[in-house]
C-alpha cells in the first residue's frame, strides 16, 4: 500500500462510513444467529450425527471466517448432548489431530467441554484431557501456551479442587514438575513453567493450603537446583511465599534469598525474569516487616541492599522501578528489625556463581571488595535515605533504555502466516503500539478485504483505534519530529527532490500549519 493509498484509507470520513457498514452487517448477523439458535433447540443427536457435526465444526476452527461461529456451535453441541457415552466420543475426536493444525483450537475446545461437564468428568477422563494437552507443550506460540494455562487451571476449578489432595497433586502438579526437571526440550519446560505459575495463582486465590503445603518441598528443590531462565519460576515462588509466609521455610530462607539475588544479578536473563525476582524480594521484605520473627540474615542483608542499589541503575527502566520498590522495603526492614550476626546455614563465600564472580557474566556482578559499613553507621545511612527518599534519585537517566517488546511484531507476523489473522490484530491492539498496527495495515494492498476477514466486533475496535490515531495527529507529529532531528543534525538536504519530501510538506501545510516546528521544517524544505 502506497502512502497515497494509506492516506485515502485512513481518512476519517472513509473510516466512519466503513464503521456504519460493519455495524449494519453486525445487526443482520445477530438476527441470523438468533434464528440459528432457535433451530438448534432440538432433540439430542445420535452419536453418529454428533460425531459428524463435532468433527465438521472442529475443522472450521482453522478458518478465520468461520472460527467464531464454529466455537458457538461446538458449545451448543456439547451442551445439548451431555452424557458419559457422548463425552467419550468427544475425547476420541480430540485425540485425532486435524491435519496437524489448530493447537489452540483443540485446547479451547477441551476448556469448553470441561466447563460444561464440570465435576461429572472422571479422573480417568481428566487424565485423557491432560494427555491431549501435553502433545502441544512443545508449541512456542504464546496463544497456545496461554490456552493451556487457562484450561489447566479451569480443570482444577471445575473438577479437581473437590478431590483428595493426593489426586489433586498427582494430576495437576506432578506432571508439570516432572517436565520442568526432566531435562526434556527447553520449549516443553518453558510451557510447563508458565502453566504451573498460572496454577499456583489459582491455588492462592482458592486458598488451597493443603495442596501448596504438599508440594512446597518438591518445588523448593527445583527452585534451588534448577537453572532459572524464565520469570515463571519466580512467580511460582512468589505465590508459595505469599500463601505460606517466608518464615515457614526456616533454615532454607537464606538459600531462597541467595538464589533470587543470583537471578537479579544475571545480566543474561531477560528483563521480565529479573523483574520477577525483584518482586519476590520485595514480598520477602514486606513479610519480614509484618512479623515478629527474629531474622538472622547476617551479612546477607547488606549484600541485598548492595544488589538492589545496583539494579536501580539498570539500563531497563522496568528493572529500575522494580528494584527501587524492593530496595525501599529492605531499607525499612533494616530499621525495624535487629538483624543478628549469627552463623548462616550457607556460607556466602561458597554460594555457587555469586560472590566470587566480578566479571558481570554467568551470574554475578557483586561488589565484593566494597567495604561493608558497620551496623550502626549503616542504619543511620538507611534512616537518612528513607527520610529524604534518596534512593528514588539514584537512577542514572542518561543510561535508560526503554526495552521494546521486540517479539510483538514477530508474533503478529507468525500468527498472520499461520492464518490466525484475528489473533494477530488482537495482539497488536492489546499491545497498543500504533506504529506496529499501522505497519501491519500497510501490508494489505486491499484493505477492504482485511476488514472482511475480521469479526464485526474486532473490525469496529480496529476502526475506532485508527480514528483515535488520526484525531491525535500522532503520525504527523512523529514525522515532523523525525525531520527536526535531521535538520538539527545538518542532514536536511537528504530530503530534497524526493517523494517523501512532498508527503511531509503536505503534512506541514495541511495538518499542523501553525506550530513553530512546521515553519522550521517548511523553510528547510524550500
Amino acid at each position: 500500500m502506497s502512502l497515497e493509498e494509506f492516506d485515502a484509507f485512513t481518512s476519517l470520513k472513509a473510516l466512519r462510513d466503513l464503521k456504519k457498514q460493519i455495524e449494519s452487517k453486525a445487526q443482520v448477523d445477530q438476527k441470523s444467529r438468533a434464528a440459528l439458535q432457535f433451530i438448534q433447540k432440538a432433540q439430542p443427536l445420535s452419536q453418529y450425527d454428533l460425531r459428524i457435526q463435532f468433527q465438521h465444526w472442529l475443522a472450521k476452527l482453522g478458518d478465520l471466517s468461520t472460527k467464531q461461529i464454529a466455537y458457538t456451535n461446538i458449545f451448543s453441541l456439547v451442551q445439548q448432548n451431555q452424557s458419559q457415552p457422548n463425552l467419550q466420543l468427544l475425547i476420541t475426536c480430540l485425540q485425532t489431530p486435524i491435519n496437524g493444525k489448530g493447537s489452540e483450537s483443540i485446547i479451547k475446545t477441551i476448556n469448553i467441554i470441561v466447563g460444561i461437564y464440570g465435576d461429572t468428568i472422571t479422573v480417568t477422563d481428566i487424565y485423557k484431557f491432560i494427555e491431549i494437552m501435553l502433545k502441544y507443550f512443545n508449541d512456542s506460540n504464546n496463544n497456545v501456551q496461554m490456552a493451556i494455562s487457562e484450561c489447566w487451571s479451569n480443570i482444577y476449578i471445575k473438577n479437581i479442587s473437590k478431590k483428595p489432595v493426593q489426586q489433586r497433586v498427582l494430576l495437576m502438579y506432578s506432571t508439570l514438575s516432572q517436565l520442568i526437571g526432566s531435562g526434556g526440550s527447553r520449549q516443553t519446560q518453558e510451557t510447563a513453567t508458565i502453566v504451573l505459575s498460572q496454577l499456583f495463582e489459582t491455588l492462592t486465590t482458592a486458598q488451597d493450603l493443603a495442596f501448596i503445603k504438599d508440594v512446597v518441598k518438591d518445588y523448593l528443590g527445583i527452585y534451588l537446583k534448577q537453572q532459572i531462565d524464565h520469570s515463571g519460576f519466580y512467580t511460582i515462588m512468589f505465590y508459595i511465599i505469599k500463601t505460606l509466609q517466608i518464615q515457614s521455610f526456616t533454615s532454607q530462607q537464606i538459600q531462597v534469598i541467595d538464589k533470587t539475588l543470583q537471578g537479579i544479578n544475571n545480566q543474561k536473563l531477560n528483563y521480565r525474569t529479573r523483574v520477577g525476582a525483584l518482586n519476590l524480594m520485595k514480598l520477602i521484605a514486606t513479610q519480614y516487616q509484618n512479623s515478629n520473627f527474629k531474622i538472622a540474615l547476617g551479612n546477607l542483608h547488606e549484600q541485598v541492599i548492595v544488589v538492589l542499589e545496583d539494579s536501580t541503575r539498570d539500563r531497563v527502566i522496568a528493572v529500575q522501578n522494580a528494584a527501587r520498590t524492593a530496595l525501599k522495603e529492605w531499607m525499612r526492614l533494616k530499621l525495624s528489625v535487629d538483624c543478628e550476626l549469627i552463623p548462616n546455614p550457607v556460607s556466602l563465600d561458597q554460594s555457587p556463581g555469586f560472590l566470587k564472580k566480578q566479571s558481570g557474566s554467568g551470574g554475578g556482578q557483586v561488589y565484593v571488595n566494597q567495604k561493608i559499613q558497620n551496623q550502626q553507621q549503616f542504619k543511620q545511612d538507611i534512616k537518612q535515605a528513607l527520610i529524604e527518599d534518596q534512593f528514588e534519585n539514584t537512577v542514572d537517566y542518561s543510561n535508560i533504555v526503554h526495552e521494546p517488546n521486540l517479539n510483538v511484531w514477530q508474533k503478529a507476523m507468525r500468527l498472520q502466516q499461520d492464518g490466525l489473522l484475528e489473533d494477530a490484530v488482537e495482539l497488536l491492539l492489546h499491545e497498543g503500539d500504533d506504529l506496529y498496527l499501522i505497519r501491519f495495515l500497510m501490508s494489505y494492498k486491499n484493505y477492504s478485504q482485511l476488514f472482511d476477514l475480521l469479526s464485526n466486533s474486532l473490525a469496529l475496535r480496529l476502526i475506532d483505534t485508527l480514528i483515535l490515531i488520526l484525531e491525535s495527529d500522532f503520525l504527523n507529529i512523529l514525522c515532523l519530529d523525525f525531520i527536526q532531528q535531521f535538520i538539527d543534525c545538518g542532514l536536511g538536504d537528504w530530503f530534497k527532490d524526493s517523494e517523501f519530501t512532498d508527503y511531509l510538506e503536505y503534512n506541514t501545510e495541511q495538518n499542523l500549519p501553525s506550530t513553530p516546528l512546521c515553519k522550521k521544517v517548511r523553510d528547510q524544505l524550500k
